[in-house]
């Protein structure tokens, strides 16, 4: 019986399978774009792909050692590649982007060029050090300042992390005199080895990006659900979930309500039209921004809000006045003073409570300070 052969890796097979792939990754990414094209950064990343495909496609397929012109042209496509993926990521994460950013690793290649075009391993170190740099760039820009966190881009902060590994890894023996075997896979301009793992990274680098689309999008949407569109503030429902999972933390302790009605909103949206009823009803959203705890409150629908907080009969008392104050005269300031804008507010505090109970207190007590004349608290 013979031994099985090893199994030999061929290096233009890898390649074109690389290009082939980058290709289709880019061209899919940017078909992806299309479909939403408020997700710039898949159009970024896109177009990353096809220039590491076009620029490893230049170098490494013609007949020959490369010329001059082509080594330096095709590697500043792929040292542009690694920019753009960078400027993609900042794109994503909703940050300022300067396209200079991009081009700057391709920019230092080409004045560095003239210099080190007859030594490889200086080639080697320089584009291997500039694509490191953008891609540990890339994974702290996803990593440090990304606006939600998403499951599917920590894989991606991982998978950048690696590639700026492998790519300083190799920046770092192109300076190594040695000739052990493994070094020799690494330090040369382009061998199966690296195929294989550009091969393997490409791909999956390319799926957690749309993975991170796809969540955004989901994000978006569940936050469009339950924000609502006028004042930018939690909308019913997600008032209602909130001041469930707050009293479920409580354990039995007391938990207050307030319950706020604008006053006359009506003859307001007649007099002045609705867009200054708009205006009021965006000034109280942000009077009770600035005076409540993030997640507390919520509009209730029409010219109505709740909030519902882990204090006392008191010291819901003394907060309602200070809130009815300070819309007083800050929706008085919307107006230009021609009118005078003021709330009614129901106040309910009850232990043990469920967010049924507190808002149907908390409306009792609004229903009563309406009859009483408007502009005041009412505690049930």
């Amino acid at each position: 019986m013979t031994a099985a052969a090893p199994m030999v890796l061929d290096p233009a097979t890898l390649t074109v399978a690389f290009i082939l792939l980058s290709a289709v990754l880019g061209t899919l990414l940017i078909f992806s774009w299309t479909l939403n094209r408020k997700l710039k950064a898949l159009a970024c990343w896109g177009i990353a792909f096809w220039l590491i495909a076009t620029g490893i496609g230049w170098a490494n397929l013609g007949k020959g050692p490369p010329s001059y012109w082509v080594l330096l042209l095709a590697n500043a496509l792929g040292i542009l590649s690694y920019g753009a993926l960078y400027v993609g990521c900042r794109i994503f994460n909703g940050r300022r982007v300067i396209l200079l950013h991009g081009g700057i690793g391709a920019a230092v290649w080409i004045c560095a060029f003239p210099f080190i075009y007859d030594s490889q391993g200086y080639r080697l170190i320089l584009a291997s050090l500039v694509t490191g740099m953008y891609s540990a760039l890339s994974a702290w820009e996803l990593g440090r300042h990304a606006a939600h966190t998403l499951a599917s881009q920590r894989v991606a902060v991982v998978l950048l992390s690696g590639l700026a590994v492998f790519n300083l890894f190799r920046g770092l023996l192109g300076v190594s005199l040695t000739s052990v075997p493994w070094i020799d896979t690494f330090a040369r301009r382009w061998s199966s080895e690296m195929a294989l793992f550009l091969v393997v990274v490409g791909p999956t680098l390319a799926f957690m990006f749309l993975f991170m689309a796809k969540e955004r999008l989901k994000l978006e949407y569940k936050q469009a659900a339950l924000v609502d569109d006028l004042t930018g503030i939690p909308n019913r429902r997600a008032f209602l979930q909130a001041a469930s999972r707050l009293l479920n933390r409580l354990n039995g302790q007391p938990a207050s309500c307030l319950l706020f009605d604008l006053d006359n909103f009506k003859a307001i949206n007649d007099r002045h039209g609705h867009a200054a009823g708009d205006r009021i009803l965006s000034v109280f959203a942000r009077t009770l921004s600035d005076h409540l705890p993030k997640g507390t409150f919520g509009r209730f629908g029409g010219e109505e809000f709740a909030a519902i907080l882990p204090i006392g009969a008191q010291d819901a008392a003394i907060l309602a006045e200070k809130i009815r104050h300070a819309f007083a005269d800050a929706g008085g300031t919307a107006l230009g003073k021609t009118d005078e804008v003021t709330v009614s507010i129901g106040c309910a505090t009850i232990p043990r409570a469920q967010a049924e109970d507190l808002l149907r207190h908390a409306d009792q007590a609004l229903y009563r300070a309406k009859e009483s004349g408007r502009n005041l608290v009412v505690v049930a």
